[in-house]
């Protein structure tokens, strides 16, 4: 009886556990996907910069190519 008590605490205990690990990997995915989308735009952004620079060079008079 005392052993199958200490068994049901166990397998009770080890289902919280796996709940609050995925309750934290499931918030953790999200911050990431949220961090991602804005690395994403960051690199779009990055791109444009870019492209802007480049044709700032080229204006520029006298500019050894």
């Amino acid at each position: 009886m005392v052993v199958a008590l200490v068994w049901g605490i166990a397998v009770l205990v080890g289902i919280a556990v796996l709940g609050l690990c995925a309750f934290d990997l499931i918030g953790k995915l999200k911050r990431l996907r949220k961090d991602a989308d804005r690395l994403l735009a960051l690199q779009t952004r990055l791109g444009v910069l870019q492209e802007q620079v480049a044709d700032a060079q080229r204006r520029t008079p006298g500019r050894p190519t």
